[in-house]
């Protein structure tokens, strides 16, 4: 640029007020900081500046406005920026009533600061402020890419999603067609009667690759995180008016789709339950030192259809596991640490390609061991039993493929 830039800063937080403009000033931009309202409009009065950049909160809720509308007073053709670290609906609309032109969540990302400052200042300067609303399903439109991106890489850090071993393209499979569901229920209010068969797929297809229920519940829940983010950022961008129904309205949505998807999953299983019958004849090593909880996980397994061979010591396993082969070991956090590490290696050793089910407990889930599923002890008998059959059934898939 062949002129510099001139930004106005304003945050009472020395630390920021420190680090941003002169990030800002390494971009090209002439920064200049105030700590206060007074500094703030003493500097807005003598000076010309082409963008204000000011926290919400200098020294008093809401002050931030108080710089703005002095701004847009004596400088109407500056382009208007408001920072906070506590974004709300109520926030976004009292920006739209200031005429704002955009508003930042603190930690600001400094490419899409620059980058925002740059588009707003391009072309002819105006002083109408105007902010063209748009429906919230035309911005879900914009942004189903982003979202599928964003979706799958909260997917492949969530410990319940990952379990699985899926692929991107099998952890996303579903999203498009969900996304278009939610983008249709904002524009008519109505799902389509594609929306079920979509849903009911979804729960056969995530049994077949050996998740569970509560991956199928983290799988909504993240994408409801990312579609409320992105409203929130947009609700400049958005129309106010309807922006309330429409969020209840995709709210309602995933809960639906989530509701058709657990239930097809269940009726799935129970399918596959009774046509294999795949706990009868299992064989399960299972390891643990306190008796009691060993006694009760045995007793557990074996109702359920296993064959179950309890060991306490590893005098006792390694006479079990030369004795006859296991489908799959279920090992317990009241072995110490050493001992853990030494049996899942000993069980691998004899069983390669027989999974490991790990009963965890607080920092024991921390314990860098791969194991082919992991629940914690409070999870009761349910949860133990589906695991087992869980890892089972991803065994027997890797067969067939």
């Amino acid at each position: 640029m062949s002129e510099q830039t001139t930004i106005l800063f304003v945050d009472d937080e020395p630390g920021i007020r420190a680090t941003l403009p002169a990030i800002l000033t390494g971009f090209g931009f002439e920064v200049t900081a105030a700590a206060t309202v007074p500094e703030a409009l003493g500097l807005i009065t003598n000076r010309r500046f082409d963008v204000l950049i000011s926290d919400l909160n200098i020294g008093q809720p809401g002050d931030g406005f108080t710089v703005v509308s002095a701004m847009r007073r004596t400088q109407p053709e500056a382009t208007t920026f408001i920072l906070t670290g506590y974004p709300a609906f109520e926030t976004a609309l009292e920006a739209i009533r200031q005429q704002v032109d955009d508003y930042l969540v603190k930690p600001a990302d400094i490419e899409n600061l620059v980058a925002t400052i740059q588009q707003k200042l391009k072309g002819p300067r105006t002083n109408s402020h105007r902010i063209e609303p748009k429906p919230l399903a035309d911005i879900l439109e914009e942004s189903k890419r982003e979202i599928v991106q964003q979706w799958v890489s909260a997917a492949r850090e969530d410990p319940e999603i990952g379990q699985a071993g899926l692929s991107d393209r099998e952890l996303a499979n579903y999203l498009p067609a969900l996304i278009g569901e939610l983008i249709k229920r904002c524009r008519d209010g109505k799902l389509s009667d594609e929306a079920g068969k979509a849903a009911a797929a979804h729960g056969r297809t995530r049994f077949k690759q050996g998740c569970t229920i509560p991956a199928v519940i983290r799988e909504a829940r993240l994408l409801q995180d990312i579609v409320g983010r992105l409203v929130q950022d947009n609700l400049l961008r958005t129309d106010v008016s309807a922006v309330i129904p429409e969020v209840v309205r995709i709210g309602e949505t995933v809960q639906t789709f989530l509701e058709a998807s657990i239930r097809e999953f269940v009726n799935a299983r129970h399918a596959a339950t009774e046509m294999l019958v795949p706990n009868k004849g299992k064989t399960l090593l299972l390891l643990s030192a306190d008796p009691e909880l060993a006694l009760l996980r045995e007793h557990v397994l074996a109702h359920a259809g296993f064959l179950v061979a309890r060991a306490g010591s590893r005098q006792e396993a390694l006479h079990l596991l030369e004795e006859k082969e296991f489908d799959a070991l279920v090992i317990s956090y009241s072995l110490p640490g050493e001992n853990l590490v030494e049996m899942t290696e000993l069980f691998r050793a004899h069983n390669p390609n027989s999974p490991i089910v790990c009963v965890v407990k607080g920092r024991w889930q921390d314990l860098k061991i791969e194991f082919d599923s992991t629940i914690t002890g409070e999870e009761g008998p349910a949860a133990l039993i589906e695991a087992v059959e869980t890892v089972l059934n991803r065994k027997q898939l890797r067969r067939i493929k």
